[in-house]
């Protein structure tokens, strides 16, 4: 497991624990490069303060995110 990778999983660790509480949660599909591609479930998938993206642009900004539904 490279660098992006645990990078990726601990964003997506950190998020999980916060949207929890919002029955929400995100799943990792896969990594290529520098586009991470997850999946939001639940509540927060709609959200208009997308905490999701915040969190990500904030701890990785040089990465692309792509969401799937």
């Amino acid at each position: 497991m490279d660098q992006i990778d645990k990078q990726v999983l601990e964003v997506i660790h950190n998020l999980n624990w916060l949207l929890e509480a919002h029955d929400s949660h995100v799943e990792l599909i896969k990594i290529k490069g520098k586009q991470v591609l997850i999946r939001s479930v639940g509540h927060c998938t709609e959200c208009e303060t997308d905490c999701i993206g915040v969190a990500f642009k904030e701890r990785m900004p040089d990465i692309i995110l792509v969401r799937k539904k």
